[in-house]
């Protein structure tokens, strides 16, 4: 018993791995109703009736799986690059200066009207 003589409910807690951002990010990409409809739309555009159909459904999750693994790596190699570029002490220093003439700017701008 807590406190005060009140009961206190059982609080329930999703498992580490529930919580995680892989499987938040899986399951949002699993059940979103928006994926599910390009592929229903687009595959069969390009599904040839008289070839295996798992073959050329394999192709294509590769070819995705792949063109996404690129742009991903992309992404990460230019953010990584702006991080550094933004960790800079003269970047730092520009930003602070060009911040301060804007609110200079705007407080006197406010003074006059």
């Amino acid at each position: 018993m807590a406190r005060g003589g009140h009961r206190r409910s059982p609080t329930r807690h999703l498992p580490k791995a529930a919580g995680s951002p892989y499987v938040q990010a899986l399951l949002g990409n699993v059940l979103n109703p928006k994926a599910a409809s390009i592929y229903l739309t687009l595959i069969p555009q390009f599904i040839t009736p008289h070839r295996p159909f798992t073959g050329q459904i394999l192709v294509f999750t590769t070819a995705h799986a792949l063109l996404i693994a690129v742009w991903l790596l992309v992404w990460t190699g230019l953010i990584g690059g702006a991080d550094r570029m933004l960790s800079t002490p003269r970047f730092k220093t520009v930003v602070t200066r060009i911040t301060a003439v804007v609110l200079l700017s705007l407080g006197i701008r406010s003074a006059v009207t």
